[in-house]
């Protein structure tokens, strides 16, 4: 099994965001199997993909307000 590094990252944010968000280890344990397949580095991927996504966002909202500005000065 080869070792890689952004997937020692990724599982280490999805621990540390499912400990985080549910404080209790069984909680953290069932969200983990139900949602993640069992595995913290899926967690950590679905945290980063909504980070993202989140930024997307931003960027978009801000271009429009900046085409709109545009428009309207």
């Amino acid at each position: 099994m080869n070792f890689h590094f952004t997937d020692a990252v990724l599982a280490r944010a999805g621990k540390l965001y499912l400990h985080l968000r549910l404080r209790k280890r069984e909680k953290v344990e069932r969200e983990l199997n139900l949602k993640y397949g069992g595995q913290y580095r899926n967690a950590g991927l679905v945290l980063l993909l909504d980070l993202l996504m989140a930024l997307a966002v931003v960027a978009v909202v801000s271009l429009l307000a900046a085409v709109i500005y545009g428009i309207i000065a």
